[in-house]
């Protein structure tokens, strides 16, 4: 799945480079050359993400015995990048093009090509984060964001086309570019921001402790008595759990295994894609 919808975003990429070239040329628009370069950016990034959602599906092996996950992060870091460094460039191509100003053209060609733009846009938005939500894809789920930024760069682009036809005044053009950049950065620090937690093992959200907590609890009447030292972090769309399960001494060496496996069993059952592993400490 994580792979099918990977390929769909490079297809959309070349798709809206191909259109936005041609209504580049045709409305000289600085804003639709910046909407153009975004889309750039977007094939290269929908590239490294298929290549590295395959490669974080790869299992564990010798050399990586907690799998390949963290390389949909090491994706989501670069896109951080290659985003910052197109918001960074629109912006100079924009305040150059207000100190000389620069007519733009067949106005109407590019709205009809904005508007097809922001539906392609908005549909496969709508796919990658429904496939990130399902399988926990950091490096999907950074290729949401990125195509979703397109969706409002897109819509300023037509909006500052619109404004020209009926008003004239080119001066719209630079400055809704320099406001799309913004937008664009802001994108790329949330997205680096959340690749860099995953890298750093940053734990899981509170509400994963407390649903650890939660299910516990339920075994206390097979002498489980409580937990200490959980650690958690991530791992692409993997989760791992590593905690302490404190059980009743006075409990046989089976009877306290027994009720840490189903323990276990209950964590990796009810919080997906969680990989679980219980020290059990009589007490």
């Amino acid at each position: 799945m994580k792979t099918s919808v990977a390929r769909l975003s490079i297809l959309a990429a070349a798709f809206l480079i191909v259109i936005k070239m041609g209504t580049g040329w045709l409305t000289g628009s600085i804003a639709v050359w910046a909407s153009l370069l975004d889309s750039t950016m977007d094939i290269f990034a929908s590239l490294i993400n298929y290549f590295a959602v395959r490669a974080a599906s790869r299992p564990p092996d010798d050399d990586h015995a907690y799998g390949h996950g963290k390389a949909e992060s090491l994706a989501g870091l670069f896109q951080a990048a290659v985003i910052t460094l197109s918001g960074l460039f629109l912006i100079r191509e924009a305040i150059k093009r207000m100190i000389q100003p620069h007519p733009t053209q067949s106005e109407t060609i590019g709205v009809a090509t904005m508007l097809i733009a922001i539906v392609v846009s908005f549909v496969l938005v709508s796919r990658l984060r429904r496939v990130a939500n399902l399988t926990d894809s950091p490096a999907l789920s950074a290729d949401a964001v990125h195509f979703a930024s397109d969706v409002w760069t897109n819509g300023g682009v037509l909006l500052a086309l619109v404004l020209i036809y009926f008003t004239g005044w080119t001066i719209v053009d630079p400055i809704i570019s320099i406001a799309i950049s913004i937008y664009i950065l802001a994108s790329a620090l949330s997205v680096g921001r959340e690749s860099v937690d995953v890298l750093m093992d940053r734990r899981l959200p509170p509400e994963v402790d407390e649903q650890v907590a939660e299910i516990v609890s339920r075994f206390r009447s097979e002498g489980v008595l409580g937990f200490h030292d959980l650690r958690t972090r991530r791992s692409g769309s993997q989760k791992f759990i590593d905690l302490h399960l404190e059980v009743e001494r006075d409990q046989t060496l089976e009877d306290a295994h027994a009720a840490s496996v189903r323990v276990l069993r209950t964590i990796e059952a009810e919080i997906p894609r969680a990989k679980v592993q219980i020290h059990t400490d009589p007490v």
